[in-house]
């Protein structure tokens, strides 16, 4: 807290995360009283496969901007960001195109049309929403937390006003998903503003050889770690119900919010961990590390506290398709909270430049919550969708804090 710059941009990020659950639950409740349980299912199944989609084609280009923007001169930022910023248009626009000819001409590779159909309006955006990522990435990686807190609470104060107003005008359900390009269609054009100065194109091959490189490395980590976030929606839309598919994003909606505030740190930690171990600093790097681990205790238990308290009184007058789902929310929370007091430690393998061992534990992790989702979901259905959330969020909980004991000497706990 003596930090004055860390302090400030922790506040952005709270205020921008604040928006954000606070747009996302609005998100859920408007589509789930207005459309009900399957279309929410439906909702939440395309933001699954879209933020999945966005980190395969983004080819790990974000990490790279903040490690390298963070550790590197001012002067050679531009050269820097416009050599990733052509690694992410080339990948963009090649597999956004391959995800459209899927949804139109193979829709039956989905769980239902409806999702094919919804997802091919929300493709149109990936291009827009990957450029947006490199922008926030410079940002995060200059330490400039405010912009990219605005940026993000602009994104869903669009999205929720985009949906909310499909909701009141109209009830064809595909309007809902033209959400996405008019948040991200939005945001570029203020970041192009912005940002005019970054767009070059004085970069050289050997640039993007070598961004690629470090990119491509931390790669498969990043998409595992996204997966293992959203994939459960995904492999559950072909076991259960799609009503049973909808209460269960509705949620796990909740439970997994206890994943924000550490999350907030993380994105806030980020840059000074990279800066602290390439300069040796090691020791103000543990005493930040201990104020991040003693606020983040206090502030996980008391949000999930609060959480069981609003979803009681809110489920109690609520659309009854979600009634008795209390004793599922509460489960998923205890499985959840361990994993919660340390996710905010889980770049620390990226920062340090633990690569390898980074892919082994999202791998490894990913695994798990496939092997678990499937089984028990197949088996026991709605319930055991929960017990394997209990399950993955134990077995991350020892994969990460034993990791990073092991390779950089850092205890999470």
């Amino acid at each position: 807290m003596k930090d004055k710059k860390f302090t400030v941009d922790t506040f952005w990020l709270i205020s921008s995360q604040g928006i954000l659950i606070i747009s996302g639950f609005l998100v859920n409740l408007i589509i789930g009283y207005q459309y009900g349980a399957t279309t929410l299912g439906v909702f939440n199944q395309v933001l699954g496969f879209y933020l999945i989609l966005s980190t395969f084609i983004s080819l790990g280009i974000n990490n790279c901007l903040i490690q390298k923007i963070s550790s590197s001169s001012i002067e050679f930022h531009p050269r820097i960001f416009a050599s990733n910023l052509a690694i992410t248009t080339f990948s963009t626009v090649l597999f956004s195109a391959l995800i459209l000819i899927i949804c139109f001409s193979f829709p039956s590779v989905f769980s239902s049309m409806e999702l094919a159909k919804a997802l091919f309006i929300a493709t149109l955006s990936l291009p827009f929403f990957n450029w947006n990522k490199n922008f926030m990435a410079f940002a995060t990686g200059t330490r400039n937390q405010k912009l990219f807190s605005n940026v993000r609470s602009f994104r869903w104060l669009m999205i929720i006003g985009f949906v909310g107003s499909v909701a009141f005008f109209s009830s064809d359900t595909i309007w809902l998903y033209y959400s996405f390009l008019a948040a991200e269609v939005g945001i570029f054009l203020f970041c192009v503003a912005k940002y005019s100065n970054l767009l070059t194109f004085n970069f050289t091959f050997s640039d993007i050889e070598n961004n690629l490189s470090f990119g491509l490395k931390s790669f498969f980590a990043e998409a595992f770690s996204i997966l293992n976030d959203k994939l459960d929606l995904i492999i559950i839309g072909y076991l259960i119900s799609s009503t049973e598919v909808g209460v269960y994003s509705f949620f796990i909606f909740f439970a997994k919010s206890l994943y924000i505030f550490p999350g907030i740190l993380q994105q806030n930690i980020n840059p000074l961990i990279g800066k602290h171990w390439v300069e040796g600093t090691m020791v103000e790097l543990s005493h930040s590390l201990q104020n991040i681990k003693n606020i983040n205790i206090v502030v996980v238990f008391v949000q999930a506290a609060t959480i069981l308290v609003f979803y009681k009184i809110l489920t109690d007058n609520y659309k009854p398709e979600f009634a008795n789902s209390l004793g599922y929310l509460a489960l998923s929370i205890a499985g959840i909270i361990p994993f919660a007091l340390i996710s905010w430690g889980g770049s620390i393998l990226v920062m340090t430049g633990k690569l390898k061992e980074n892919f082994q534990r999202t791998f490894l992790l990913l695994v798990f919550t496939v092997m678990s989702t499937l089984i028990l979901a197949y088996n026991f259905g709605l319930r055991g969708a929960v017990w394997a959330v209990v399950l993955n969020g134990l077995f991350g909980f020892l994969l990460l804090f034993g990791l990073v004991k092991r390779e950089t000497g850092i205890w999470l706990v």
